[in-house]
């Protein structure tokens, strides 16, 4: 075994799997949908419940939004992230390098692209936390799968157990609301006004002001995930080393009836059971002082990854026709470059809502705020395609592996390459 260097370099065209970079040109769709609101409105109307727009067809977005975007993509994304960290590595070591190591490089990279995310552009970033995670997942690497599925309930467990046991645990003792407990007018308030001062500075601060409201934003929400967010996106990771370990992607002809299984199970429990939750989130769980307002987004964490799993397993399927291989080529595209789309979605939506763009945070109801993630999306599979008709990889994606390689990678195709040709 070769110990100076790895003797690996980036995977081709060839040895991707279409399936996957589908899926993740589907996922950026969705989560763009699912983080418009935390793109153009405070993160604390999420606890307050202030609705974006009072029109039926904010209300209707907003619902639709809920019921199938989200808390369905970042599962996904996540899945798709543990997986795609287990077949690199089986590829590594089967070069004869070594994984661990070259892995370790890669979540540097990626935690050091997570907090230029964070810090200076958007406070919503998840690659800070998928990097933490990514680390943590090495040490399950050499586990036999099907422990995997049981380290992946323990972890969904605990943040459930934890949520709506507390919110049961607070009916059975104070009743069905808070709101005239002791000091919670003035907290409500204080939560108001935060609210208020968030508008003001995203959409009339300077970039210094926005700087420091989005640094002590980001650090609040990354801590307070820890026992949420952060151990249900390791069990994904760890779903997606299952998937890896059992070579279901790389043999996906021999696994097609698991996947029509996947759609049967996953839309069809999955949407009813959404909508239901999001129903419920809506109706019943509109007071934020009421101790069962955390159980609804506390029981997305297992509803959620229903409805994913449908779409995923649709997805799959819809890839093994050929009729409809070139409908899908787009999304594969803006898949390869998942990570550029990503952060560049973000750089499009901080110049519309903030002061140092059209200035619109806290302006855009639910209904307009879909309808700008479905134009950016549609904008971006055209210009995916495009860029990678000429170059090997999106911009992001190659500064993140030059710095995982430790060397620049080549970016543009060969010279004399014609994209009619590919």
């Amino acid at each position: 075994m070769m110990h100076s260097a790895e003797p690996v370099s980036p995977a081709t065209a060839n040895e991707r799997i279409d399936a996957l970079d589908i899926l993740r040109g589907f996922a950026l769709l969705g989560i763009l949908a699912a983080n418009m609101s935390l793109f153009s409105f405070p993160f604390i109307a999420q606890i307050t419940g202030t609705p974006r727009g009072e029109g039926a067809l904010d209300r209707l977005a907003d619902f639709l939004v809920a019921w199938l975007a989200t808390g369905k993509f970042y599962p996904l994304f996540s899945f798709l992230f543990g997986l795609g960290m287990t077949l690199q590595m089986e590829r590594i070591e089967a070069a004869g390098g070594r994984p661990v190591r070259f892995m370790v490089r890669r979540m540097l990279a990626l935690m050091t692209l997570g907090l230029v995310h964070a810090l200076l552009i958007w406070n919503g970033d998840i690659l800070f936390i998928y990097a933490i995670n990514g680390l943590l997942l090495l040490l399950f690497r050499n586990m036999p799968a099907r422990n995997l599925l049981i380290w992946a309930g323990v972890l969904v467990a605990i943040p459930v157990v934890l949520g709506v046991g507390g919110g049961l645990l607070g009916v059975a003792m104070g009743g069905a609301s808070a709101a005239n407990a002791p000091g919670m007018r003035e907290f409500t308030a204080l939560l108001r006004d935060l609210e208020q001062r968030s508008i003001e500075t995203y959409a009339r601060g300077t970039w210094g002001q926005i700087f420091v409201w989005r640094a002590v934003e980001w650090l609040i929400v990354t801590i307070l995930s820890v026992l949420g967010a952060w151990l249900h996106i390791l069990a994904l990771f760890l779903v997606g080393m299952y998937f890896g370990k059992r070579q279901i992607f790389q043999r996906l002809e021999a696994h097609l009836p698991l996947f029509r299984r996947g759609v049967r199970i996953g839309l069809g429990a999955g949407l009813p059971a959404s909508f239901a939750l999001a129903w419920l989130a809506r109706t019943s769980g509109g007071d934020f002082t009421s101790p069962l307002a955390g159980v609804w987004p506390t029981l997305g964490l297992i509803v959620g990854p229903v409805l994913t799993l449908g779409y995923l397993s649709g997805f799959v399927l819809l890839a093994q026709r050929e009729s409809w291989r070139w409908r899908l080529a787009p999304l594969a595209a803006a898949g390869r470059m998942a990570l550029s789309n990503y952060i560049m979605q973000s750089v499009i939506c901080t110049l519309i809502f903030y002061s140092f763009g059209l200035g619109l945070f806290g302006q855009v109801g639910a209904f307009a705020g879909l309808a700008i993630s479905i134009a950016i999306w549609v904008v971006q599979l055209p210009i995916s395609v495009a860029w990678l008709s000429w170059f090997h990889f999106g911009p992001l994606e190659w500064v993140w592996r030059s710095l995982t390689y430790g060397r620049p990678q080549r970016l543009r195709k060969a010279a004399g390459y014609s994209p009619a040709t590919s």
